[in-house]
């Protein structure tokens, strides 16, 4: 009888298959994990981008936007100061982004209408002044566009559904809430 050694091809063949199953496994929990990450990194940078501009704007005497790329699924906060017919703006800290399937949904506001305003493409602004007041500007390269904004949601979606959330702002006190959901 002679001293075998090594491994048969059976057995190599249940060592690879137990492997794929575990990478399988591991890679489609890795994705989720990425993807919830990532949709609560973005609503948290966009919610401090938010709280920013009002501590910003209400701390001087310049106007602060949020610049919302539907779109390009970024935001960007803007000083400038559009109550003086000024069409100047300046990036005040670098653009926040949405990956891994992290994006801006749409913008609901009311506009004296009886329905409210739905924006799902483009770009659009909310400007804070130093008052404390949040002015909505449904075309940030027009002066013409500015109005007061009573309330707003903003509705972030997530590449799972249970990472949704809505930003309800509120125009009166210049502040934002984050919800589960979409409201």
């Amino acid at each position: 009888m002679s001293n075998r050694r090594g491994f048969t091809l059976v057995e190599i063949a249940i060592v690879f298959a137990v492997i794929s199953v575990l990478a399988i496994v591991a890679t489609t929990n890795l994705q989720s994990w990425v993807g919830h990450y990532s949709a609560v990194g973005f609503q948290r940078e966009f919610l401090s981008r938010f709280n920013d501009a009002r501590t910003r704007s209400m701390g001087s005497t310049f106007q602060h936007r949020l610049l919302i790329d539907l779109g390009g699924e970024t935001v960007s906060l803007q000083r400038g100061n559009a109550g003086t017919a000024s069409t100047i703006w300046v990036n005040a800290e670098p653009q926040v982004a949405g990956r891994w399937g992290a994006a801006i949904e749409n913008i609901t506001y009311p506009m004296g209408l009886s329905t409210d305003t739905s924006v799902t493409s483009g770009t659009f602004a909310l400007i804070f002044n130093p008052d404390g007041q949040v002015l909505t500007q449904s075309d940030p390269a027009s002066a013409a566009t500015i109005a007061p904004l009573t309330q707003a949601n903003i509705r972030l979606s997530a590449s799972s559904v249970a990472d949704r959330t809505t930003i309800r702002v509120f125009g009166w006190t210049a502040k934002a809430r984050l919800l589960n959901g979409w409201m």
